[in-house]
């Protein structure tokens, strides 16, 4: 499936004619090129995927920090092996098998031809449109972070709806961990009532696919088709309504209110009187996503109740990525909350600016609130080259018809080559360690069939000879290696505390872990949306923008010792149960059985502070 993954027409479009074809194109019957032509005979070419290729092309423009690193000329054009017209003074008969079975999307034109054809753009650009762009091409972080956060077609553009529980559960006189999930399943019955028995609103876009046939992609299509199976049984339609009620987006602060709060109100308290701030210097509190405001009350809560000189000189500010969230946020009177429960509203302060956008230096000593934002980081992709090592950095590119493809060039841009570095200097390079044991055994596990995840192996782990040979066999890759998305957000992220807030201290906490990721990268995201009040993951992220949730796994270890690089500052990781066992008040949250859904829940999840 090429760029449509999980698309869902417009049931007002026509197709007068479509043409079933696949990734062998000698076996199905193909368009004449008159009607190729016509707009509306355009068939998306569903049978290749987005990342079926990887094409490695030279960036024609260099930037200025590219030639600073040494970064490799433009090179000779060389057409691709499976190119309709090229031709090699060696014959290859795998390559002339593909060559003359295979749909190379590109006829008789190499990949640099396409690659040099369309204008680089940046996300800054893309943010001021409100139509998805064709015929650019961009960095594939910049590709995500348009997918999520484009303020007209994103993901977290539109209405979301965060569960929130207006009593806490009085976990001691619950029995278990079971009678516990019943509970919490009961409390999604007023989201039921208000969204008309759904489980979950919905966002737009999955609204109006009950017509199966109006579904072009497959995977949609097979998505609802055991969704309407499953509701054709009572017995199915109480298990369907089970796991979707699962499925509503929940965080640790909403489930476990207020006692989670209360926990980072604690460590809070210590660590500003330990820090020797008080009572000198003000508390002042920054949160970066801040939700419904729960932690917020949660938190400024237990301070006016425990320390009531501390919480006369707290400050609470607010930083919401989202810009629609933000509104909301102010629509719903986050100021009138704290009153209710008997607040100062004077002490809040909402920001609705992104923090990548910020251009002001806080001087005070602060705490940086930063809880399940590193996921939707925008991450940037790299591949290898199976010969020289040489990395090659993704961009996507979207042609007029709203494909998309990926090319790999040399050169990489500033906060990809500062990834690379950075780890190369700190306690986990890659380079520096090919030939330590350790690496070898991950090279021998990378050999074995079917007994090994090849995906939690570095690429440059894998044995380059099998590479080489896989590449030669199925030439579609370009001898590169398999992919590996680097955290460059996260890089600038850091890069800002350390220059915009030089007296923070952090607490950020994140997944470790997340299952269903797409197969085939290292370190690769979960890209999933909700179809029918259904999780539906899918296995690209080259996905029609703003229809897909896009997270990522955080290496707390790697985070940290990037931290410590360029804040100069030592953070401390610790695992979900570790943190709030030091700080909550575990006994009000166990169970008649002894059971604690508070440390038990979110295994996955870390703490990084500082």
């Amino acid at each position: 499936m090429r760029g449509s993954i999980g698309r869902i027409p417009s049931p007002t479009k026509v197709y007068p004619k479509v043409f079933y074809r696949t990734l062998f194109s000698k076996f199905k019957k193909k368009p004449s090129p008159s009607e190729s032509k016509t707009p509306e005979s355009f068939h998306h070419e569903y049978s290749i995927r987005p990342d079926n290729f990887a094409f490695k092309v030279n960036n024609k423009k260099e930037t200025k920090d590219a030639i600073l690193n040494n970064a490799p000329k433009n090179a000779e054009r060389k057409p691709h092996p499976l190119q309709k017209n090229n031709s090699y003074s060696s014959f290859n008969l795998m390559n002339f098998i593909y060559k003359n079975a295979t749909n190379y999307p590109f006829q008789e034109r190499s990949p640099q031809d396409i690659f040099d054809e369309y204008p680089m753009t940046k996300v800054e650009k893309l943010s001021r449109s409100n139509t998805r762009p064709k015929k650019v091409k961009m960095l594939t972080s910049d590709f995500i972070e348009d997918s999520l956060y484009n303020p007209h077609y994103g993901y977290f553009s539109k209405e979301v709806e965060i569960f929130h529980r207006e009593k806490p559960f009085d976990y001691n006189n619950i029995t278990d961990v079971d009678e516990f999930l019943e509970n919490w399943e009961r409390s999604y019955e007023k989201y039921e009532e208000q969204e008309g028995n759904t489980g979950r609103p919905l966002n737009s876009q999955v609204k109006g696919t009950q017509d199966i046939k109006n579904v072009k992609s497959t995977l949609a299509r097979r998505a609802l088709e055991i969704d309407i199976k499953e509701r054709n049984s009572e017995f199915d339609r109480k298990v369907h309504r089970k796991n979707r009620s699962m499925q509503l987006w929940h965080t640790p602060t909403e489930l476990f209110q207020p006692y989670y709060g209360e926990a980072l109100a604690r460590y809070l308290l210590v660590n500003y009187k330990l820090n020797g701030h008080y009572p000198y210097k003000d508390l002042i509190i920054y949160e970066m996503g801040g939700g419904n405001g729960t932690l917020m009350c949660n938190i400024l809560n237990y301070i006016k109740e425990n320390q009531p000189d501390v919480y006369a000189r707290t400050q609470y500010k607010i930083i919401e990525i989202s810009s629609l969230l933000a509104e909301k946020q102010m629509e719903n009177a986050l100021k009138q909350k704290l009153v209710k429960q008997g607040l100062d509203s004077s002490k809040l302060e909402i920001i609705n600016k992104s923090i990548f956008d910020w251009d002001k230096t806080v001087t005070d000593p602060c705490f940086f609130i930063a809880l399940e934002v590193f996921d939707n980081f925008p991450h940037d992709l790299i591949r290898y080259d199976n010969e020289t090592g040489v990395p090659h950095e993704g961009n996507v590119l979207i042609d007029k018809h709203g494909d998309f493809y990926e090319f790999f060039t040399p050169q990489l841009s500033y906060y990809s080559q500062a990834f690379l570095d950075l780890r190369e200097n700190g306690s986990f390079p890659i380079l520096k360690n090919q030939n330590s044991i350790r690496a070898k055994k991950e090279t021998l596990k990378s050999l074995i069939p079917f007994l090994t995840d090849k995906d939690k192996i570095h690429p440059l782990y894998h044995s380059p000879t099998v590479s080489s040979w896989k590449n030669s066999i199925l030439p579609f890759k370009d001898n590169l290696s398999a992919g590996e998305f680097i955290p460059t957000r996260l890089i600038q992220f850091f890069q800002i505390l350390k220059h915009r807030f030089p007296h923070h201290s952090l607490i950020a906490s994140d997944f470790h872990y997340l299952p269903n990721s797409i197969e085939g990268y290292y370190n690769a995201p979960v890209v999933q949306t909700y179809i029918q009040d259904r999780m539906v993951s899918v296995t690209t992220y080259m996905c029609l923008q703003g229809y897909f949730d896009i997270m990522f796994p955080t290496d707390f270890k790697l985070c940290a010792d990037m931290y410590k690089q360029i804040t100069g500052r030592v953070p401390r990781v610790e695992s979900h149960r570790e943190f709030l066992e030091d700080w909550a008040d575990t006994e009000i949250t166990t169970t008649k059985k002894g059971e604690n859904p508070m440390l038990d829940f979110y295994a996955n999840a870390s703490f990084i502070v500082s």
